[in-house]
C-alpha cells in the first residue's frame, strides 16, 4: 500500500514538474532542444500513474496493454534526454558544443539508442511483477542498469562536469551522479519505489538546469 501511495505521489510530482517546465518554455524564448525534457516527464506521469493503478486494475490484458505503452514511452522518450543535454551545453555557450560535430554525434547517438530501445521492447516478453502491494508489468530477464541509461548518464554527466567548469553550477552534475549512484548501491528495503526518489531527483536537477540556463545565462546576454 506504501509502495502504491509513493508511486502516486512521484506522479504528481512529475505533474507539477510539467506545469512548471511549460510554463518556463512558454515565458522565455528557449532552445528547441530544451522542449525534449517536458517529453520525458510527460512519460515519468504516465509511468508512475500505471504503477500505482496496478493492483487496483489487476493482471490481465488491460494491464498489459496500459504498460506497453509504458514500455514504448521510456524506449521513445527517454532518449532524447541527450538532445536536452546538447541543448543546455548550446545554450551555456560550452565551446565544444558550437562544433557541428558534436550536433551530429549527439542526434545519432539519440536516434542510436531509440532504435536500441524499440529492438528491446519488441524482441522481450512481459511479465506479471508482484512486490510490496505493486502488481506491474516488466520484462522477462531485465535486471541491472540498461544500456540505454549507462550511456545517456555518461553524456549527462560530462555535460553537467563541463556545465560546472565553465558557470560553477553543480546541480545537473549532482543530479546525474545522485541517480547513478542510488541504482548502483543495493538498497535492502521492502519498497520498489524507494529508489525512484533519486530519478527525480534527477528530473528535478534538469529542469532546474533548464531555468539556469534560460533566465540567468540569457539575461547576462
Amino acid at each position: 500500500m506504501i509502495d502504491t501511495i509513493l508511486y502516486f505521489l512521484f506522479s504528481i510530482c512529475y505533474l507539477t514538474l510539467l506545469i512548471l517546465n511549460i510554463k518556463l518554455i512558454k515565458k522565455r524564448n528557449v532552445s528547441f532542444y530544451m522542449v525534449f525534457l517536458p517529453l520525458v516527464i510527460v512519460g515519468l506521469i504516465y509511468d508512475n500513474i500505471i504503477i500505482s493503478l496496478g493492483s487496483f486494475i489487476g493482471e490481465g490484458n488491460v494491464l498489459l496493454l496500459l504498460s506497453m505503452f509504458r514500455f514504448w514511452f521510456h524506449a521513445l522518450f527517454t532518449p532524447t534526454l541527450l538532445l536536452f543535454a546538447y541543448g543546455v551545453a548550446k545554450q551555456s555557450s560550452l565551446q565544444w558544443a558550437n562544433k557541428f560535430i558534436f550536433k551530429i554525434i549527439f542526434l545519432m547517438s539519440t536516434l542510436a539508442l531509440i532504435s536500441y530501445e524499440i529492438i528491446q521492447t519488441i524482441n522481450k516478453n512481459p511479465e506479471i511483477l508482484r512486490e510490496y502491494g505493486i502488481i506491474r508489468y516488466t520484462f522477462v530477464g531485465a535486471s541491472g542498469a540498461p544500456l540505454m541509461v549507462i550511456i545517456m548518464a555518461f553524456i549527462l554527466l560530462v555535460v553537467g562536469v563541463s556545465l560546472y567548469r565553465k558557470t560553477r553550477w553543480s546541480i545537473m552534475m549532482i543530479g546525474v551522479a545522485l541517480m547513478v549512484v542510488g541504482s548502483a548501491i543495493p538498497i535492502n528495503l521492502p519498497s520498489t519505489a524507494i529508489i525512484n526518489i533519486f530519478e527525480l531527483f534527477f528530473i528535478c536537477s534538469l529542469f532546474l538546469t533548464q531555468r539556469y540556463v534560460t533566465f540567468s545565462i540569457h539575461d547576462k546576454d
